[in-house]
């Protein structure tokens, strides 16, 4: 922690530092320079107030308010930071090309507000403009009673992060009914820390839908290992009172486990695995043992939170489809049509949206939630419907 803060400090006071030379002229203005002194102040107290927060009881509160003040340090220094590195690659040019550094520089302004509203809009409406995507995804030796099979799924809700703010999830829980899935999954993370995050949000959930039930596996942030608990008693507790959520909700939970999904006497089976991912993330999931008694030949859907469990494990059994979710897709990015871009790629191989190997698929969700930064820049958060469609030769 000190060492984010040192370095979060040292950020601030150096992006103020620059973009204040560059307003030199508006210091000879009264009052002018004491209105930036005191704008640079009131975030280096944001970044100080932060771990203070921190170390307060633990509560959904105090996450609540640290990504406020998140939201509020990046909404002003991510547009300035930009406009000083566009600023300085055109001052390369200004000695020789005079023309174009002032093009450069004038692109820059334009672009870091920009990006200054498209932050602001990203944590006010962007974080609830939920997309709707839909896949088909051919699933070897899926029965012909389950050809059209539709699943919609849910991940990374971090419940903590609304607050009581309602709009977000009511809305969420309007779009998937609207869909009339047969199945619904949540692969994961539906708090920030703790259980006491969910019991008000449990009569908004249990409207969730669908005809064949509700499913979901555990994620990283559902065990509460991000908190400090008073014993180890208090930590096993919270674990309970999160699975007693979760049943409120009308969520089944799959613990290395899997049940069958029956249609016409064919049968699907819907296997789960509790956190499986790379260090630091916890690895609890033990695949074996969700698929013993299976068959090969088996038409399996699995449930696993983390996608590095794909090609960590999931790759060397026959199962032709996998929903995961984990990554948010670092709740940031750039879609244009097909194409899409996003830091996270450079985490994670698989990190959103659909993919293949051989007969084997796939699906990471980048989730309707937030956590740290309370928004979704450029990449709307997605509600996928996944149609599952019969092999063909």
């Amino acid at each position: 922690m000190p060492f984010t803060i040192i370095v979060s400090l040292a950020f601030i006071i150096l992006t103020d530092f620059l973009f204040g030379y560059r307003l030199k002229k508006w210091f000879q203005k009264k009052g002018f320079k004491t209105i930036y002194l005191l704008h640079s102040l009131l975030f280096i107290l944001c970044v100080l107030v932060i771990p203070w927060v921190m170390s307060k009881t633990e509560s959904p509160e105090r996450h609540l308010w640290t990504s406020q003040l998140i939201a509020v340090i990046f909404l002003f220094y991510v547009p300035k930071l930009l406009y000083l590195v566009l600023y300085g690659l055109g001052y390369l040019f200004k000695k020789h090309l005079p023309s174009l550094f002032h093009i450069v520089d004038f692109a820059a302004r334009g672009i870091a507000i920009i990006l200054f509203i498209v932050q602001l809009y990203s944590i006010t409406g962007g974080r609830y403009n939920y997309k709707i995507t839909n896949v088909e995804v051919p699933v070897t030796h899926l029965p012909a009673s389950f050809d059209g099979f539709k699943i919609v799924q849910l991940s990374d809700i971090h419940l903590g992060s609304y607050g009581k703010n309602y709009k977000g999830i009511s809305r969420l829980v309007e779009e998937v009914n609207g869909l009339h899935p047969d199945l619904i999954v949540f692969t994961g993370d539906m708090v920030n820390n703790m259980a006491s995050e969910m019991p008000h949000w449990i009569p908004v959930l249990r409207q969730l839908h669908a005809p064949y039930g509700k499913y979901a596996v555990t994620g990283n942030h559902d065990y509460g290992h991000y908190v400090r608990w008073d014993s180890r008693e208090a930590r096993e507790e919270n674990m309970r009172q999160f699975y007693k959520n979760m049943q409120a909700m009308g969520f089944h939970m799959l613990d290395n486990t899997h049940v069958p999904l029956t249609c016409q006497h064919d049968t699907l089976w819907l296997a789960g695995v509790e956190n499986w991912g790379n260090p630091p993330f916890p690895r609890y999931g033990k695949l074996d043992e969700a698929l013993r008694g299976l068959s090969p030949e088996a038409p399996v859907i699995l449930l696993s939170h983390d996608p590095s469990h794909w090609r960590g494990e999931v790759l060397s059994h026959p199962i032709p489809l996998t929903l995961s979710g984990h990554t948010h897709a670092m709740q940031a990015g750039i879609q244009i049509g097909n194409w899409e871009w996003s830091p996270s790629k450079y985490f994670y191989p698989e990190y959103d949206g659909l993919y293949r190997e051989g007969k084997q698929y796939l699906h990471v969700s980048r989730g309707q939630g937030f956590i740290g930064y309370p928004g979704r820049v450029g990449l709307r958060p997605v509600i996928t419907q996944i149609t599952l469609k019969q092999e063909t030769e």
